[in-house]
């Protein structure tokens, strides 16, 4: 007797053709849409605020840059995300209702501005297993994740977390400064006081230079390098742990530079151009930095190759 062979089951995969790229646009402007919220009457908090202070605050002007590198981070794993089946959509639902039930009691209940974008990125995480399937984000939780970047840190912590950083830079600059002659230095809170030459000079150190703004943009540096490239997982955590290292002294060299400039040279070179500019030069120096821990790592074990038998080689 014959056996029946049935036909096999779908294989749904992921692709990006252009009615899904018309689909996915479409969804993309509803939720921008759904959580843009730039109202008078509604505290901070959705897309909108945020995009607002990624223009006109200087601390979250790198903003702009993270979805940008989210999205390379995709392409760089586009060929895995393409092969990936669609399975598991009913979780997404689940994570987008519960993103959307967060939203809303944060938006008329508890009224904490960090609730909302959280939320936001919640809803975002279920739309994205809910159209692409749950083995997805074996790939795309770094990009996902990435993105948190770019959402402002509530003020009372943002403060809270850059008063002590700006104390170690001073404390750092003092220390640099007290080894020239004739420089009498001390640091009064995030303050610097220098005389030298019989001139007082009074430095602030500001949040651009110590505080979280610079260290958010090198930590996002630190892992975009970590995971821009195929490395193994160990390599990864040793990056990932040296991102807050590498900031903070990157911070300090900046606050004693500035510091320097303003004392021996001129106010001037302090501020303005030349002081951003000096920000830009840190930047290509930490990104020196992490590239180097990654050279040494790719390099401190190497696996020895056998040589081939010689023919003819006597037993």
């Amino acid at each position: 007797m014959a056996t029946q062979v049935l036909p096999a089951a779908p294989r749904w995969s992921i692709t990006f053709d252009r009615p899904a790229r018309i689909q996915a646009a479409i969804v993309a402007a509803a939720f921008v849409a759904l959580f843009w919220e730039l109202l008078d009457f509604i505290p901070a908090g959705g897309f909108g605020s945020i995009v607002y202070r990624w223009v006109h605050e200087g601390d979250w002007s790198h903003g702009p840059i993270i979805p940008l590198f989210s999205a390379y981070l995709v392409y760089l794993r586009w060929e895995p995300i393409r092969r990936c089946r669609i399975r598991h959509t009913w979780v997404g639902l689940v994570i987008l209702l519960l993103g959307l039930g967060i939203y809303q009691y944060a938006l008329w209940g508890i009224q904490i501005g960090y609730v909302r974008p959280v939320a936001m990125m919640i809803c975002l995480l279920g739309v994205l297993i809910l159209l692409c399937g749950l083995p997805v984000m074996r790939y795309a939780w770094l990009p996902w994740l990435y993105l948190f970047f770019a959402i402002p840190i509530p003020q009372r912590y943002y403060f809270r977390l850059t008063d002590p950083l700006q104390r170690l830079a001073a404390t750092v600059a003092v220390g640099v400064l007290e080894v020239f002659p004739q420089v009498e230095t001390e640091r009064l809170g995030t303050m610097i006081h220098a005389t030298y030459a019989g001139h007082v000079h009074e430095l602030s150190v500001s949040d651009a230079c110590s505080g979280m703004r610079s260290t958010m943009v090198l930590c996002a540096l630190g892992t975009a390098v970590a995971f821009a490239t195929a490395r193994p997982w160990w390599h990864r955590v040793i990056l990932l742990a040296s991102c807050l290292p590498i900031a903070t002294f990157c911070n300090a060299i900046r606050v004693t530079t500035t510091s320097g400039l303003h004392i021996f040279v001129d106010p001037k070179y302090a501020t303005g151009k030349y002081h951003t500019a000096l920000g830009l030069v840190l930047i290509l120096l930490a990104f020196g930095i992490f590239l180097s821990i990654g050279w040494v790592l790719n390099n401190l074990f190497t696996e020895e190759r056998d040589e081939p038998a010689a023919a003819g080689r006597p037993a």
